[in-house]
């Protein structure tokens, strides 16, 4: 039903597309006064989503004023295909079973071949729709750019218009609908998030901004009463996955600090992401993978109010209604809930790319450590055991946990000392019950928490009070 969903909406993009076509267009290339091609699909920088097999459709259309029926077309360096014009001189042709990668498209007259019109950096590869608050729209003090010996990443900006990525992702300038408008979008992670999944996926990609800041999740519902209304952010977000060909590879949700200041509770929260992941993929085809919210404003927010937004994301990633996005907890942001330097950018894209790696694309990424069980042995000593997915915790220091006797805090230190486990040590014996935190507030932030020994670096799945077994038990 999945699959039969997106070929209709993919199947009813196409004919929008081709009554476009057949309207007016701005004289795109010309030879003499009484010839002319006129193309409006595909734009130059414009990506389509690519299949599981690594191939994808281009839609060509457009007119032909003056030069008969016969045309041909051609992506990259492939063959010219011959295009026949209907007799008022529209066009629309589905270029299909084509690999995905990048290259200009021409079209041109089959008997005047200097007649020819084309788009450069045509792409078949994927496109991620990002939504949130502030974070996903951009709040960075300085644009960020991609790289890419390959590949020109591009953007289906908030002024409907296809263009190469560059910050802010998120401009207003422009702006069609204006219920996500964000005048204070800045630099994002999306530049460097690009630049990771080009390189890994060798594949051209697209952002498709939607996000708004300070948004609570109650406003990311869809309404029933109007599922599609611009007016919403659910719909207008739905138009534009409509207007860039109906499929999309993700949707990159990233929000809760709006929640986590209003003390969303964690079922409350839990239940409306669950609802925005299924309504995502009956509407997109496509699987909303949430982040977990980070670092905060200690004078505007709460221990108890983000630890409930950052649970129920990780509730709702175990249970599989939303895909894991990436951890933020241990990213110190000084005290502030923006990713506004580039290094703070950077760390959060590097993660952004594993999750989307691992749990869009299927590739081989090490799973962040989750604990397993904390025992006491009665003495000085408290033992956690992660799962750790057949691989390691990083040597070292473990910052960021936070042990308590009856409600009291322990002084500890604490260190890796085997490939599953941590050990705490203790200053003196301590009365149960014991409980054990990591990413508790902003009491892992900055720290060097457990962490799994790749070059991913992923730090482990956050718990909060987590019983601790004693001898008494």
């Amino acid at each position: 039903m999945l699959v039969q969903r997106m070929k209709t909406a993919f199947a009813l993009a196409l004919v929008t597309l081709v009554l476009a076509a057949a309207a007016p267009a701005a004289l795109a290339a010309a030879g003499p006064q009484d010839a002319a091609l006129l193309l409006s699909l595909p734009h130059s920088y414009q990506v389509f989503q690519r299949d599981e097999n690594d191939r994808g459709v281009i839609l060509v259309a457009g007119r032909a004023v003056g030069l008969g029926t016969h045309l041909e077309v051609r992506w990259g360096n492939e063959p010219w295909v011959p295009l026949t014009c209907r007799p008022d001189g529209a066009f629309a042709l589905r270029l299909g079973a084509r690999a995905a990668g990048q290259a200009t498209l021409q079209v041109r007259s089959a008997s005047r071949h200097d007649v020819v019109i084309s788009r450069q950096y045509v792409g078949i590869g994927d496109i991620y729709v990002v939504a949130g608050q502030s974070n996903a729209s951009g709040r960075g003090t300085s644009p960020n750019w991609y790289t890419s010996p390959v590949f020109r990443a591009a953007l289906y900006g908030n002024d409907d218009r296809w263009k190469e990525l560059n910050d802010p992702v998120d401009s207003v300038v422009g702006q069609v609908d204006p219920v996500s408008a964000d005048p204070q979008a800045g630099g994002s992670v999306w530049p460097l998030l690009a630049t990771e999944l080009m390189a890994a996926e060798n594949v051209p990609v697209a952002f498709v901004p939607c996000a708004k800041g300070t948004t609570p999740i109650w406003r990311w519902e869809e309404n029933p009463a109007a599922p599609h209304s611009r007016d919403t952010l659910y719909g207008s977000m739905l138009r534009r996955v409509r207007a860039v060909g109906g499929r999309v590879r993700a949707v990159l949700f990233w929000q809760g600090e709006a929640d986590a200041r209003r003390f969303t509770s964690e079922q409350v929260y839990a239940a409306a992401l669950r609802r925005l992941a299924a309504a995502v993929a009956q509407d997109c085809g496509a699987p909303l993978v949430a982040a977990q919210i980070g670092d905060y404003d200690a004078r505007r927010y709460t221990p108890k109010g983000i630890n409930g937004i950052r649970l129920a994301q990780q509730e709702a990633w175990r249970a599989g209604w939303a895909l894991a996005g990436p951890a933020l907890y241990d990213i110190d942001l000084h005290g502030r809930s923006h990713f506004k330097t580039w290094d703070d950018e950077l760390v959060a894209a590097h993660r952004w790319a594993a999750a989307v790696l691992a749990v869009v694309l299927r590739r081989k990424v090490p799973a962040a450590p989750r604990l397993r069980r904390a025992r006491y042995d009665g003495g000085l000593t408290v033992t956690l055991r992660f799962d750790c997915d057949g691989g390691s915790l990083r040597p070292g220091e473990a910052g960021g946990l936070v042990l308590r006797s009856a409600g009291d805090l322990l002084q500890v230190t604490a260190s890796v000392t085997a490939t599953d486990t941590v050990t705490l040590l203790l200053a003196a014996p301590a009365p149960p019950p014991l409980t054990v935190s990591l990413g508790s507030g902003r009491d892992a932030a900055g720290r060097l928490v457990p962490a799994e020994s790749s070059l991913w670096a992923l730090p482990a799945e956050l718990f909060v009070d987590a019983p601790v077994v004693t001898p008494a038990d």
